[in-house]
């Protein structure tokens, strides 16, 4: 072999021997960014709609790349069922159970502004099992960028609507002119409820106002508590007449009430068949009532209640023998005195039982005869 054709081969080796090393090195260094050589476990969660996902779209956790989608498919029910590989040393993260809220969930969202899609997952809580992953992960409605615009935009455009439907009947020239009088009228009625004197304004400003009414409130308050308490009373009483058994319940429920009111009502015939009769008939008690003889009647029992007022007057001046007896004291005594004297004179007692001896035999008692 020519030194020529060995310096060829050797020049080719090296060059063979560093693409090696090198393609070694790439495929090392992506693969290791890429988890390609590290062991993985198998989730899959159910869509309605993937947005664009498709095998090899990245998954995170927590925004750390952690994995990868492996398919996309439809299901019989027209969903769809994406399974993703995830590293081993972060599926402690994916934690949860069926139910929980405060589990690890799955969502579709976008990788920058170009709108390429990915599946995000979120860590569960540290209280909850590791998930299963023989059972789908719960799955979120999607939340990117571009969505969220979408609907901001959407909302913008109802409210711009909204406020053209609010501004139109302002292009009508009348309507405008009725809205200016009427706020040319609130800004008069405000000015004067500023500036006047009236009642509401005094209502507004005065503090005494205020407190008139409510002290006027206040009584009112009041006489509608009195007023409930009235009722309530009447409700009790109206209670008791129909529950009870007293006069106004037999009256008005008692069969027997019916014939009471009737004699009730025969008794007030009567009494005004009597007052008829004395205010039109020629009796004593019409000639007491519309006669002379009743007005002489009056006069007299007037001028008897007026002699007795003089003598009962004469009588507590201590005028007359009477007056003395009850108001002057010497006549009491003397009268006592007299008395005493005449119980301790033994003619006079002498004289007593004679008189009481001779009436018993000049008048002697009949003798009553009894039946054989």
């Amino acid at each position: 072999m020519s030194p020529k054709r060995q310096r060829t081969e050797l020049r080719v080796g090296i060059f063979i021997v560093v693409a090696l090393v090198l393609g070694a090195t790439f495929a090392f260094i992506i693969g290791s960014q890429r988890n390609v050589f590290a062991p993985k476990t198998t989730y899959f969660a159910y869509f309605s709609d993937v947005e664009g996902l498709r095998p090899g779209s990245p998954v995170r956790i927590a925004g750390v790349p952690v994995g990868s989608v492996t398919e996309v498919g439809f299901l019989d029910d027209g969903h769809l069922r994406v399974e993703f590989e995830v590293v081993d040393r972060v599926t402690h993260l994916i934690r949860g159970s069926e139910g929980s809220r405060e589990g690890s969930h799955v969502i579709i969202g976008a990788k920058g502004l170009l709108g390429d899609k990915l599946l995000d997952m979120t860590v569960g809580d540290a209280s909850l099992p590791e998930w299963n992953p023989d059972q789908p992960l719960p799955a979120h409605k999607s939340a990117d960028i571009m969505a969220n615009a979408e609907r901001t935009l959407d909302e913008v455009h109802r409210t711009a609507q909204n406020l053209r439907l609010a501004t139109d009947p302002f292009r009508d020239q009348e309507f405008s002119n009725d809205v200016k009088d009427t706020a040319q009228h609130l800004a008069k009625l405000t000015g004067m409820l500023a500036n006047g004197d009236g009642a509401l304004q005094r209502l507004i400003t005065d503090p005494q106002t205020g407190d008139d009414l409510e002290a006027v409130l206040g009584h009112a308050r009041v006489a509608s508590d009195e007023l409930a308490r009235t009722a309530r009373s009447v409700r009790v009483i109206v209670d008791e007449v129909r529950e009870g058994d007293g006069t106004v319940h037999q009256l008005l429920y008692d069969p027997g009430g019916a014939k009471a009111v009737e004699r009730i009502g025969l008794a007030a015939k009567e009494v005004a068949a009597l007052l008829a009769a004395v205010r039109e008939g020629d009796g004593t008690a019409h000639e007491i009532i519309y006669g002379d003889e009743g007005k002489k009647l009056i006069a007299n029992l007037t001028q008897a209640s007026a002699d007795l007022a003089y003598a009962t007057g004469e009588m507590r001046a201590g005028r007359g023998t009477i007056g003395g007896l009850l108001v002057d004291p010497s006549v009491y005594e003397n009268l006592r005195r007299l008395v005493g004297e005449l119980e301790r004179n033994d003619i006079l007692k002498a004289l007593v039982r004679y008189s009481i001896k001779h009436d018993a035999v000049a008048s002697p008692r009949p003798t009553v005869r009894r039946s054989p």
